[in-house]
């Protein structure tokens, strides 16, 4: 396991030095006391994999500086707090609050087990985050070529319709040269259409906006496939390419 980084925000010098001591007997940790909301700063929130966070403070509440913790960082705060202010802390939940622990000599012993409970709950909770993004991006990414393949699939399918369709009126032994040169001419055409909409998916796949798309731009990078695929095809069919 790394070593823990902990930040202490207490404004009793006394009880933070024994909470420093009781982490640092039985934690690999580093730890940084802070005074009050005057003295924080954004480099020791920044520091913090954990932080325990008095309630009263001359300056402000402990509420006050969780929301600007919170501001910054998601990390595991803890309450600690006296037994008369058990209902204020336990509201702090509300606002991001991770555990409370409430201030007795028996309990300063607690504090390694609930440094490390927290942090493996933070990190449990990380790591289904980081699952539930890769699985949406997943879906996202499915999504995504169904619907390019169905693009491709419409243009392709009324090409060799029409190839298909051509084909069997120029089989006719009735029909006229002329006819079956026509007809001909519009098979090879329809056949130059899907020889292209084949070669424009595999430059568009190529391109590097596509190549670095990230997984959120996905459906925007679809629909310029789709546009880019259409626009072009009007071109081709005006061409008479």
């Amino acid at each position: 396991m790394e070593k823990i980084n902990i930040l202490i925000i207490e404004d009793d010098p006394d009880y933070a030095f024994l909470e420093k001591e009781t982490l640092t007997d039985e934690l690999d940790c580093s730890v940084r006391i802070v005074n009050s909301k005057l003295e924080l700063k954004s480099e020791d929130i920044q520091f913090a994999h954990i932080i325990l966070l008095d309630f009263n403070f001359p300056d402000a509440t402990g509420a006050e500086i969780l929301e600007d913790i919170r501001r910054e960082t998601d990390v595991p705060v803890v309450i600690v707090t006296g037994n008369n202010e058990l209902q204020t802390a336990v509201d702090t939940f509300k606002i991001g609050a991770a555990d409370f622990l409430v201030k007795s000599p028996a309990n300063l012993g607690m504090l390694p087990h609930i440094v490390k409970q927290n942090l493996q709950k933070f990190k449990d909770e990380q790591k289904l985050k980081r699952e539930i993004k890769e699985k949406e991006s997943l879906n996202t990414k499915i999504e995504t070529l169904n619907q390019v393949l169905t693009t491709l699939a419409h243009y392709i399918n009324n090409s060799t319709t029409t190839i298909y369709g051509y084909a069997q009126l120029c089989g006719n032994g009735s029909a006229e040269l002329e006819r079956c040169k026509k007809l001909s001419d519009v098979c090879i055409r329809e056949t130059n259409k899907i020889t292209f909409v084949l070669e424009e998916l595999e430059n568009l796949i190529n391109t590097s906006s596509i190549k670095t798309t990230e997984y959120v731009n996905i459906p925007d990078a679809m629909f310029a496939i789709e546009e880019n695929i259409t626009a072009k095809m009007k071109e081709f069919d005006k061409n008479g390419s």
